[in-house]
C-alpha cells in the first residue's frame, strides 16, 4: 500500500470527535503532526506509540505515546537506548513471545528501509507480553516520514490490534470468543471484515491486502456488503471464476450456509501481475448459536489449497517444529509455556546450553556440530515426558517446562541423568571430546510468575553453571 493511498498529514484528527478534555491534546498533534512530513493520520489516530528515527545516525526520538497501551518500560528502553538498532533488538527481547529468525531479519534496520524506500507501508504482527504480563496480539508499522527520496526520517508505529477489535464488539456476552476468533484470523487472513447479516452492513477489523474501490482503513465506518463484495470479485476474482464467487459470496448463501455449518469456507483464483494465485474466504459466525449477532469474513491467499484434515495437522505440525531437531521451535514452545501458566499449571522451567559450541563446529566441523545438537535434542525429548514441553531457543540452547516438578532434588536427579547421557553419546567424528552442557533452572511455585520473569532467572543461573567444569545445573533462589 502506497503512502498517498493510505493518508497524508493533511488529514487531521477532528478535535471534535474526542472528550472535551483531550481536545488540547488533539490540538498539539494536530500542530506537531504538520511539522514531520509523511505521517499518516492513521498511524497518528490507531497507534498509541510513534517513534521517529533519524535515517542518517539511526537515532530514536519519541514523537507520540497516548492511552493506556503504551508500555512505559518499552519507552524507557527505547529513551535510554537512544538509537533503533539497541531498542528494536531489546523490545524484540522483551516482548516479543513469537520472536523467530524471520522476524528479527524484517526488523534489521536495512530491512525496513529496503520495504519502505518506495513509499510503502510495511506492517508486522505479532504475539506481545505486556507490561502486566498479558499476552496480546501487537502490530508494529514502519513509513517513510517525508517524500521519497527526501526523507531523513520514517515512523515506527505500535499499536494493539486485539484493542481495535474490541472497539467494534457491543455483545460482551461473546466477546471472548470473538477475541479469539479474529486473532486466530488475524494469523492468516489479510483483510478480515465484521457483518451484519441483517442489515447487510461491513465493518473492517483489518486491512493488510488488496484494497477494493472505496474500501478505507480499518474504523467505525460502515460500508454495503453487497456493493463491497461485487466490487471485489469484479476487480480481483479471475474471470473464469468471477459467475461462481458472485453467487457463493452472495449474503443470502453465506447466511443459509452457517445454518448448516460452523465455517463455510471456499476457494477461488486471483489474476494478479499475469499470475494466477489461489484464494480462501472463510465465513463464521461470531457466536455458533445465533448468527444474527454478527459473522466474521475473512480472505487470504493460500496457492496451496488444504484438503484435508490430516493435511491441515500436518501443516500445523510443521509450523510448530524447529526443522533440524523435530522438537517444538522457539515460538511453538514459548507460547505453550505462556499458556500454561496463565492455566495455572506449575513445574520446572530449565535452559540448557551446549558448552563450547563454537569450538566443536571450529574443530570438527558444521556436520558433526548439527548432530551434537541433535543429538541433544533427542535426549532431551526422550528423558522427560511427553506432557512436558521441550524446545529449541535456537543455535546450541534448548528450553524445556517439566509439569509438577517442585523440588530441586527431583529436577536435578532428572538433568544429571540427562547430563550423563549426553556425555557418553556415540559420535565417531568427535574423537573422544565429550559433550558438555550448562543448565538453570528454576521452580514456578504453585503460584506461577509469567514466563518472562521465570527465563530470565533460569537464564541467569545458565552462565553461573559455565563458570564450573563439566555439565551443571544451578537452580535460582
Amino acid at each position: 500500500m502506497k503512502m498517498n493511498d493510505y493518508g497524508t498529514n493533511d488529514e487531521l484528527l477532528d478535535p471534535e470527535e474526542y472528550p472535551a478534555e483531550q481536545r488540547s491534546l488533539v490540538n498539539d498533534f494536530n500542530e506537531r503532526l504538520g511539522h514531520v512530513k509523511g505521517i499518516v493520520t492513521a498511524l497518528g489516530k490507531d497507534y498509541h506509540t510513534i517513534w521517529i528515527v533519524n535515517m542518517e545516525d539511526h537515532s530514536l526520538q519519541l514523537y507520540r505515546s497516548t492511552g493506556h497501551l503504551a508500555s512505559k518500560r518499552a519507552i524507557k528502553i527505547g529513551r535510554t537506548l537512544g538509537n533503533y538498532e539497541d531498542f528494536i533488538r531489546e523490545y524484540v527481547e522483551q516482548y516479543v513471545v513469537d520472536r523467530s529468525d524471520s522476524l528479527c531479519e524484517q526488523l534489521k534496520y536495512d530491512s525496513v528501509i529496503e520495504l519502505i524506500k518506495d513509499g510503502d507501508l510495511f506492517t508486522l504482527d505479532y504475539m506481545r507480553m505486556s507490561d502486566d504480563n498479558e499476552l496480546t496480539y501487537h502490530q508494529m508499522a514502519f513509513a517513510l516520514a517525508g517524500d521519497v527520496g527526501k526523507a531523513d526520517t520514517f515512523v515506527l508505529a505500535f499499536r494493539d490490534v486485539d484493542d481495535s477489535i474490541r472497539k467494534h464488539v457491543s455483545d460482551k456476552k461473546y466477546l471472548e470468543e470473538q477475541l479469539n476468533i479474529v486473532a486466530a484470523l488475524s494469523r492468516d487472513y489479510y483483510n478480515i471484515f465484521k457483518v451484519d447479516v441483517n442489515t447487510g452492513f461491513v465493518v473492517i477489523l483489518k486491512l493488510d491486502g488488496y484494497v477494493t474501490k472505496g474500501m478505507d482503513k480499518p474504523s467505525d465506518k460502515v460500508y454495503p456488503y453487497d456493493v463491497l463484495y461485487k466490487q471485489y470479485v469484479k476487480d480481483r476474482v479471475y474471470v473464469e471464476d468471477q459467475p461462481a464467487m458472485l453467487q457463493e459470496m452472495s449474503l443470502d448463501v453465506v447466511r443459509e450456509a452457517l445454518k448448516h455449518v460452523e465455517e463455510y469456507v471456499s476457494s477461488y483464483r486471483v489474476l494478479d501481475k499475469g499470475e494466477i494465485h489461489y484464494y480462501q474466504f472463510t465465513y463464521l459466525p461470531i457466536n455458533p448459536d445465533n448468527i444474527e449477532g454478527g459473522v466474521l469474513a475473512g480472505f487470504k491467499n493460500v496457492d496451496d489449497i488444504v484438503a484435508s484434515a490430516r493435511e491441515r495437522e500436518a501443516l500445523v505440525v510443521m509450523a510448530e517444529t524447529d526443522l533440524m531437531t523435530g522438537i517444538y521451535n522457539r515460538g511453538s514452545g514459548e507460547r505453550k509455556v505462556v499458556e500454561l501458566l496463565g492455566a495455572r499449571y506449575y513445574g520446572m522451567l530449565c535452559i540448557l546450553d551446549i558448552d563450547e559450541f563454537k569450538s566443536i563446529n571450529d574443530t570438527y566441523g558444521h556436520e558433526v556440530g548439527d548432530r551434537v545438537i541433535k543429538g541433544v535434542a533427542s535426549i532431551i525429548g526422550d528423558e522427560f515426558r511427553e506432557r512436558d514441553i521441550v524446545f529449541r531457543l535456537g543455535g546450541d540452547e534448548f528450553a524445556v517446562f517439566a509439569f509438577g516438578i517442585d523440588e530441586e532434588a527431583t529436577g536435578e536427579a532428572l538433568l544429571e541423568r540427562i547430563f550423563q547421557k549426553i556425555s557418553d553419546m556415540d559420535i565417531p567424528e568427535l574423537n573422544g571430546h565429550k559433550v558438555c552442557v550448562s543448565a538453570g533452572a528454576v521452580l514456578s511455585g504453585t503460584y506461577p510468575e509469567s514466563f518472562e520473569e521465570l527465563y530470565k532467572k533460569a537464564d541467569k543461573c545458565v552462565y553461573k553453571s559455565k563458570a564450573a567444569d563439566g555439565s551443571r545445573v544451578t537452580f535460582y533462589h
